[in-house]
């Protein structure tokens, strides 16, 4: 790790020389931008923490298929796509999430203003169109006294288009993937309106893994006074696709294209319809900037898996309010959802007659926080922050022949963070909780109903340093961290085999993150982004042993090049080997794999790329500790996209 430290700092100095040196002596400064995921008034550069903003100005230029090709610039970060939608993207930074089988855990995950995040700390990615997403911004350390429960790391992202967009655009490629999407902007007098819309049908690289998405979008900004804002948006994500499984290390290589013979024969996938909504209301006042948001999600699940049949209806909704300037902010936040549960076993992909589920879940979560900035002698400022959160966990049996399983919980986090900065230095110290979910609380060692009584939630300490800024044609982002994770939520197994969870786990995360953007002269860019981490477990009998699901190295090389209209990019990614159980007993090769991609600009504007050029077989992503060795899940050979924009 020392040593790649050392390489790091030598090609930064390389690159500082190399534009020192340039005849051309032009400073290239982009402004000033304020971060949104922090909740405080803080740009870019004075942001005493790890924070990576990331813009995308004509992102139609490019497929648009996973917010893993979206959003891979961002350092720090490991999301994955899985090659097919029954699952949803993994999305892990510096090692908290690495545990999810299924969406998003121990990540806090935001899309214009509204959070995909529910009370219980679970993330569903689904409404974030990955060809839409405009902005984004990645908090990469612990953030629990800005963002409350599962908050390792907080993903915000915006979908706000360009003043008078008009577009249409086609897209086909391999394995029968055809994409099409439209989006327009427009201001009404002082109002802004937009609304977009987009469906991805593929027959899947493998077997039994054919999907359908559709999303829809629709926002409006109003300017409702002199010093007030209304913003009011709305998203739509319907979702019909198969699942293949996973497979062994055998079947993969002797057949990456098959699935798992149970999952063809019970049909399994996903059926899902995903709505959200909400207003923000913005306004400067005597006492500072109020901000308030209320929002509601609507979601229904038809899930057939090889072992049930689950039915879910979701109601999910809350209100956040911020007040503050500069520097100070109080705010606010109240959340709630309710699932109403039903569980049969899976007669040939539809719900059989044998009812083993019906329950009511609720839970619910009042935080409020609180938060000061300030300079202290110069140019040295300092943040502070403390949230105080209350989570109860509460569920009703409807399904009494096993006996009464109803019982509730209630959790209390307090949430510090400290901050430093210095011109283009800072340092961080921050903390994050994680709650059980509830199908995590009621499985009992005892084998007794209502939930597990002695589990905790699991806790994060972080502290990092680092520095970011731009130098003539250099921008540079570098951090050191090391997170310290107690009463790690770990899965255990009685005699039955019957999953239950205690608080024995703990592990360390340290690393290093490594973004260089380089402008060689205007028509030529040249990114590299490199993450380094060391994810042990230290507790017996785990200890030393690599936390599985996340590469100790990946990274991302680019070069794009303008000619005229013409722009070509070469990107080449790689990851180490990536363990997939805890006993580290196997693992996913290390890969590497490069695309080509070529666009033109203009009215009309034809792009292609070749993806995994030169036909490199490796993993997508991998199902940590899966039954029976079944921990992979095959990444496409060579692919080919191609379509074209049109716009008005």
């Amino acid at each position: 790790m020392r040593a790649s430290i050392v390489l790091i700092l030598l090609v930064v100095v390389a690159l500082q020389d190399a534009v020192s040196q340039t005849t051309d002596s032009t400073t290239y400064s982009l402004p000033a931008l304020i971060i949104q995921a922090t909740r405080t008034a803080e740009t870019e550069t004075r942001a005493p923490r790890s924070v990576t903003v990331l813009s995308r100005p004509d992102p139609m230029l490019e497929p648009g298929l996973s917010l893993q090709r979206a959003l891979r610039t961002m350092p720090g970060m490991w999301l994955r796509e899985r090659g097919h939608y029954a699952l949803g993207e993994r999305l892990i930074i510096r090692g908290m999430g690495y545990r999810a089988a299924f969406g998003v855990r121990g990540v806090q995950a935001v899309l214009d203003g509204i959070p995909l995040t529910m009370p219980d700390g679970q993330s569903i990615l689904d409404a974030a169109d990955p060809l839409f997403v405009r902005r984004a911004e990645l908090l990469r350390g612990p953030s629990a006294a800005f963002w409350g429960n599962g908050s390792g790391g907080v993903l915000f992202m915006d979908s706000k288009l360009p003043e008078d967009t008009a577009q249409i655009r086609f897209m086909a490629g391999s394995y029968g993937l055809l994409h099409g999407s439209a989006a327009a902007s427009a201001r009404m007098r002082s109002h802004q309106f937009q609304a977009h819309v987009s469906r991805v049908a593929t027959d899947g690289y493998r077997h039994h893994s054919a999907g359908t998405f559709s999303r829809a979008g629709i926002q409006g900004l109003f300017f409702i006074g002199r010093n007030t804002t209304l913003r009011v948006v709305a998203t739509a994500a319907i979702l019909d696709a198969d699942s293949p499984g996973s497979l062994t290390d055998g079947q993969a290589k002797a057949n990456p294209r098959q699935s798992d013979a149970r999952y063809v024969a019970t049909e399994a996938g996903k059926s899902s319809n995903h709505f959200q909504g909400g207003v923000t209301l913005l306004s400067e006042t005597v006492l500072g900037q109020l901000e308030v948001t209320v929002f509601e999600v609507l979601r229904r699940l038809e899930n057939p898996l090889t072992f049930a049949y689950i039915d879910l209806h979701r109601q999910a909704g809350g209100m956040r309010i911020q007040l503050g300037d500069s520097w100070w902010k109080i705010g606010a936040t109240i959340q709630g959802m309710e699932d109403a549960r039903l569980n049969h076993n899976n007669e040939g992909g539809n719900p059989g007659r044998n009812l083993r589920l019906d329950q009511t879940e609720d839970v619910s979560n009042v935080g409020v926080s609180a938060s000061v900035h300030g300079r202290l002698v110069g140019e040295l400022n300092a943040t502070t922050a403390l949230r105080v959160d209350r989570i109860r966990f509460a569920m009703t049996d409807h399904f009494l022949s096993n006996g009464d399983q109803s019982g509730s919980r209630n959790f209390v986090a307090v949430s510090p963070s400290v901050g430093l900065s210095y011109k283009g230095f800072f340092a961080n110290f921050g903390t994050a909780f994680e709650t059980p979910t509830t199908t995590e609380l009621i499985n009992r060692p005892d084998g007794l109903g209502s939930f597990n009584p002695s589990l905790r939630p699991q806790q994060t300490l972080g502290l990092e340093i680092g520095t970011r800024g731009e130098r003539r044609r250099l921008k540079y982002d570098i951090a050191l961290y090391r997170l310290r994770v107690l009463d790690r939520l770990r899965p255990e197994q009685t005699a039955d085999g019957t999953t239950y969870y205690s608080n024995h786990g703990r592990s360390n995360h340290q690393g290093l993150e490594v973004a260089l953007l380089f402008a060689y002269r205007p028509a030529i860019t040249v990114q590299f982004v490199y993450s380094l981490g060391r994810f042990r477990f230290a507790e017996e009998p785990l200890r030393g042993n690599r936390i599985p699901g996340i590469p100790a190295q990946h990274l991302q090389a680019s070069v794009r090049k303008w000619w005229v209209n013409f722009v070509t990019e070469a990107t080449f990614s790689a990851a180490s080997a990536i363990w997939v159980d805890d006993a580290n007993t196997a693992n996913s090769p290390a890969f590497g794999s490069l695309d080509l991609y070529l666009g033109y600009q203009a009215r009309v504007q034809p792009f292609v790329r070749l993806q995994n050029v030169f036909d490199s077989r490796h993993h997508t992503s991998v199902i940590v500790n899966a039954f029976g060795g079944r921990f992979f899940e095959p990444a496409q050979p060579r692919s080919l996209q191609g379509g074209a924009t049109i716009n008005y």
